[in-house]
């Protein structure tokens, strides 16, 4: 999750398409296009800019409304004004699903391509977590860019949780491999038989 507040603009974001592996999206103020893996400009006016990361989590419904009974969310408008309608948005992410575009960074073949991770970078470090890791073993400890790291996984909201030193919690992301590994092709990948 990103803040939407670049140099004193607020920024309305679209989908705009679809490169390396990841959401392309569009700011309707300053038609600026935005990698969604990264938060970076990467062509308009703010080229080279990145939006500042905040801490999120993803769970399911029930759960955020338990602990936040006024949460809202939002739904796709009944009448759709960017670049892509809403049902190619959804034929894009079906093909996705499907086929295996090669980026830049070609195919990473250690874990499969579709498979969902939890990517952390730390100091400059990136190491991605399968879930299927967490799932059979919901807290692990690990040391990534030189700082203890605690990672829980919460099967009933469906949540993980990054905790770093202090217990501060970290920002992380939820992605398929193919696009965690475009954008970090030299993580390392958390396995059971490595730490234990």
């Amino acid at each position: 999750m990103y803040a939407a507040e670049v140099d004193d603009h607020i920024l309305t974001f679209e989908v705009f398409g679809v490169w390396r592996k990841n959401m392309l999206m569009h700011d309707r103020e300053t038609d600026t296009l935005w990698q969604q893996a990264t938060g970076e400009a990467i062509d308009g006016p703010l080229k080279d800019d990145r939006l500042t990361v905040l801490f999120s989590q993803e769970m399911t419904w029930g759960s955020l409304t338990a602990s936040v009974p006024q949460a809202k969310f939002a739904l796709a408008p009944d009448q759709h004004t960017g670049f892509i309608p809403i049902r190619w948005i959804e034929r894009l992410l079906a093909l996705a699903r499907r086929i295996h575009l090669r980026g830049l960074e070609g195919v990473d073949h250690r874990l499969d391509a579709h498979e969902l991770v939890i990517g952390v970078v730390v100091a400059g470090e990136a190491k991605a977590y399968p879930l299927t890791v967490l799932q059979s073993r919901p807290v692990l400890h690990d040391r990534v860019g030189g700082q203890d790291l605690t990672i829980t996984y919460h099967p009933a909201d469906d949540r993980v949780v990054i905790q770093g030193e202090e217990d501060r919690n970290l920002p992380h992301q939820r992605q398929w491999w193919l696009a965690w590994s475009e954008f970090h092709p030299r993580s390392a990948i958390y396995s059971v038989e490595d730490n234990e």
